[in-house]
């Protein structure tokens, strides 16, 4: 089990040091909150058992609808997706404004990570993901016991996400930087 929880640099919340990585399991849907340490390694195990095609996909904010703007590259091998992982898994994990994940094209399965470290996962046999979580400390616990950040954001402890640089990159640069690959923006 991890000792400490750790926020990523894009977030900023007190109190955090009091959560612990934990999902909970609720038919086919996991829905949980991770340690910064972890995400990437939760990413990469959840992609091992993906069926392929894959698509990875990518949420940026887009100040002037007041949403999102969805990217997707579709068809890729587990090769392609980790190596999507390696290149980008620093400033993906760590950006604080950004959302992304994986999915098969073949059953619909699909990691999802969103804001304050939360993520969710859609699988019809949550089951095999239990080796991935127990491996990496994440406890699996009643839905009530799903402690998140946005649980400690109140009037008096406000939370703060911002988006980050890695090698010389952020968030913003991954639709350009796959567009040759085959990223386009959802309509």
């Amino acid at each position: 089990m991890e000792d400490n929880f750790t926020l990523c640099q894009g977030v900023s919340v007190g109190g955090a040091e009091k959560l612990r990585s934990c999902c909970h399991i609720q038919g086919d849907n996991i829905r949980g909150v991770l340690s910064c340490d972890i995400m990437a390694k939760v990413a990469c195990g959840v992609i091992e058992k993906l069926a392929e095609p894959i698509f990875f996909f990518l949420e940026l904010p887009d100040s002037e609808r007041d949403g999102y703007k969805t990217y997707y590259l579709d068809n890729c091998t587990k090769e392609v997706v980790l190596a999507i992982m390696k290149r980008y898994g620093t400033v993906l994990v760590n950006d604080g404004v950004s959302r992304f994940g994986f999915g098969s094209h073949k059953n619909d399965e699909e990691i999802y990570f969103t804001d304050y470290q939360e993520f969710q996962i859609y699988s019809r046999n949550p089951k095999k993901l239990e080796k991935l979580f127990d491996r990496l400390g994440i406890d699996v616990v009643g839905e009530d016991e799903v402690v998140t950040l946005w649980d400690l954001i109140n009037e008096d402890n406000a939370g703060c996400i911002s988006c980050v640089e890695a090698d010389g990159e952020t968030v913003f640069d991954i639709p350009e930087n796959l567009k040759s690959e085959g990223m386009y923006e959802a309509e």
